[in-house]
């Protein structure tokens, strides 16, 4: 059983761990992958292999010009056909050529048992008919409850709007009321004053005219008196007058935050899906002959359907229950194999996908216009709609965030990080790569390095890809020490996890060996975590990983597309995901991490997004689709968050790092494809450490990169 297991794994595409459902293709260096796989490792009309990293050109026919595998071709037909042996319980049957000759009475019957398929294959047609019908109300039902639905929400929030607009100017009008009258006031102040001057002045006039000379004591005093008067006026006046005025101010606080949370409410998406129509059962009566196997003059036949005896052909009796649906399932495959006209009227529909994609960018507009505060909306029923709206979340999350943002929140350990800095400006300026190491020879080289974390001690433990290795470094990137851990079997994935757990030591995934191995700072494995999956799955094949602080694991089983929670003793105790495309379904994840308040984001990596859960596995949100843009993802592969609730995401398929905002928001995006400082070769692991450094596993260059 080991070998058959060791053989099966021989048949699986090393990139999705699929087994190769068309025919494989093999690169120049000899190394295999499925077609899909190497149409996503395309850049600049060339491919990097991922076993040994050989660049190799992209034919002049695409990627479908490769050469095929054909031993890989033959194993898989002996793997197959041995699988189908263990099934039945039979040896393969040999393949026996029809004869040509036929009696009329077993042609009577092949026509026969023809139209009667023929006849129950028409009702197909007109079941399929009724669905079609069927589900062009069900979308006008949909069109009609999304609408209503976005027609309450914006005409809430319009609403709203208008309130405050009216509010504001409400309050313009009462400020400036109150700003003109303190000028009033002023200037009623400025004209007592200039009266006084002027009669002082007319005094002093009098005065100067009667006589140069001054007659009595009294009259003497009296000019004495004015002229100091006079004096004192013209003192006070020198340092200016000053006058009391009111400075109107109209302040745009929280503008980002009301309008990235009406950009941000709502998502209209289309999943593809598939509805199969059966046709009915055969009528079961002794006058009508059993379903025939066609006769044809050129093919081949298998089985003990149809019995030979001199050169006439005779039906071997009714078929069995097995052989029935076996029958019918080989019908539907043979139907399935001949809609290539509708596969191409399928692919002829990008006028559709761009109005689909286009309706983001029309909400956008639309809501531009107005504006919101993210006040509570009317309830309507969700599974009409298909898409949760969560305007009151985000607008408690970019309350949070403004909170956070007006009185930062000091790390521990961050006495290099300036005080009063916002997360958000300091990330917005981030790109500038301050150190790298592993790429320059001696203990600390490193090997297609797959993750990282932070000690506790504020150490860099970095895990291999290329080998069983976890290396240290110090926050200058010099090299402390190196661990190697326990090999078993054939190597083909390295160390593809590492977390840190509250009781100090190291959670290391280890998909060779299909365990999580618990690490001491020393080297010492202290103990394997297994998990035992259910009926069906692939077997666990851990990748990324996060610890709480009570000790709770969250582990990435990416050949099973799922999460699996382990409890504080390692037990497992529950699993959330599933493959799919629909939210809460999972692609291959690779990357996990906990927010501050103990949500799960995983970077659900085929899917080209981020999906937030709850701690027991319910939805909550996601953000990104697949692109190149600000906001966009194409194959993130690890996750990190700070103690703010930043997010930073690595993107192995566009080579860069984004830096997210607690609400999901792109803040700043760094890296592109290169070998020089700030560049990046497939970026797999990262994490953000306490000191609000950003640490990324720069994996095909060999190194480690450190950006503040």
């Amino acid at each position: 059983m080991a070998s058959d297991a060791s053989f099966a794994n021989l048949l699986e595409c090393p990139i999705c761990y699929e087994q190769f459902k068309t025919a494989p293709k093999q690169l120049p260096c000899k190394h295999t992958l499925c077609e899909a796989c190497l149409h996503g490792l395309v850049q600049y009309n060339s491919i990097i292999c991922p076993e040994c990293r050989e660049e190799s050109p992209v034919p002049p026919g695409g990627v479908a010009a490769f050469p095929n595998d054909l031993t890989m071709q033959r194993f898989l037909e002996h793997h197959r056909t041995k699988a189908l042996q263990t099934h039945t319980g039979q040896p393969p049957r040999s393949p026996i050529k029809k004869p040509i000759d036929h009696s009329p009475v077993d042609l009577q019957r092949s026509l026969q048992g023809t139209l009667l398929l023929m006849e129950r294959d028409k009702d197909v047609f007109t079941k399929a008919n009724q669905s079609l019908q069927e589900e062009r109300q069900r979308y006008q039902q949909w069109r009609a409850a999304a609408q209503k639905r976005i027609i309450d929400v914006l005409d809430h929030v319009e609403g709203i709007v208008r309130q405050r607009k009216g509010q504001l100017l409400k309050d313009i009008e009462t400020i400036y009321q109150r700003a003109l009258l303190s000028v009033e006031t002023e200037d009623v102040k400025v004209e007592v004053k200039k009266q006084g001057m002027d009669k002082l002045c007319v005094a002093l006039r009098e005065k100067l005219s009667q006589s140069a000379t001054v007659g009595t004591r009294n009259d003497h005093d009296q000019v004495v008196t004015m002229v100091s008067q006079a004096q004192a006026v013209d003192a006070s006046l020198r340092g200016g007058i000053e006058l009391q005025l009111t400075q109107l101010n109209l302040l745009e606080t929280g503008m980002d935050d009301l309008l990235s949370g009406i950009r941000g409410w709502g998502q209209v998406t289309a999943t593809p899906q598939i509805h199969k129509i059966h046709p009915p059962a055969l009528p079961t009566s002794p006058s009508i002959p059993p379903p025939p196997v066609l006769l044809g003059h050129s093919k081949m036949m298998t089985g003990p359907a149809m019995t030979s005896h001199q050169g006439m052909v005779k039906p071997s009796g009714q078929l069995s229950k097995t052989q029935t649906t076996t029958a019918a399932s080989q019908h539907q495959q043979q139907q399935l194999k001949q809609v290539p006209v509708l596969q191409q009227q399928l692919k002829q529909v990008p006028v559709l996908q761009q109005q689909l994609k286009q309706v983001p960018v029309s909400q956008q507009q639309q809501q531009q216009t107005g504006g919101g505060s993210g006040q509570s909306t009317p309830q309507v029923h969700q599974e009409q709609v298909h898409v949760p709206p969560q305007v009151q979340q985000q607008s408690n999350e970019s309350q949070s965030l403004k909170k956070s943002q007006v009185t930062p929140v000091k790390a521990p350990h961050s006495s290099h990080i300036e005080q009063h800095q916002e997360p958000s400006s300091r990330y917005a300026s981030m790109g500038q790569m301050s150190i790298q190491f592993g790429y320059d020879g001696g203990p600390g080289l490193l090997s297609s390095p797959l993750a990282v974390a932070e000690l506790p001690n504020g150490t860099m433990a970095v895990t291999n890809g290329m080998t069983y290795e976890i290396k240290l470094f110090n926050n200058q990137g010099n090299h402390l020490k190196s661990m190697s851990l326990p090999s078993r079997g054939s190597f083909k994935h390295g160390l593809t996890g590492i977390a840190v757990h509250p009781a100090g030591h190291m959670c290391v995934s280890n998909p060779d060996r299909k365990e999580i191995q618990l690490v001491s700072v020393e080297g010492q494995v202290k103990g394997q975590l297994r998990v035992k999956v259910s009926i069906g799955e692939e077997k666990f094949c851990p990748w990324g990983i996060a610890c709480s602080s009570q000790g709770v694991m969250y582990v990435c089983d990416r050949a099973n597309h799922r999460i699996r929670v382990l409890n504080a003793t390692g037990a497992h105790v529950s699993s959330f995901g599933g493959r799919g495309k629909d939210f809460g379904k999972l692609d291959c994840p690779t990357g996990v991490a906990l927010t501050p308040n103990g949500q799960v984001a995983v970077a659900d990596s085929n899917n080209n997004r981020v999906q937030i859960f709850t701690p027991e596995g319910g939805f909550v949100r996601s953000f990104g689709m697949e692109g190149s843009g600000l906001g966009e993802l194409k194959g993130p592969s690890a996750i990190s968050i700070d103690q703010n609730g930043y997010m930073a995401v690595s993107e192995m398929t566009n080579n860069r790092v984004q830096i997210f905002t607690p609400a999901g928001q792109p803040l700043v995006v760094f890296g592109k494809a290169g070998a020089e400082g700030g560049q990046f070769a497939s970026p797999r692991g990262i994490t953000v450490s306490r000191d609000g450094k950003v640490i990324v596993c720069d994996t095909k260059n060999d190194r480690v990169q450190v950006f503040q």
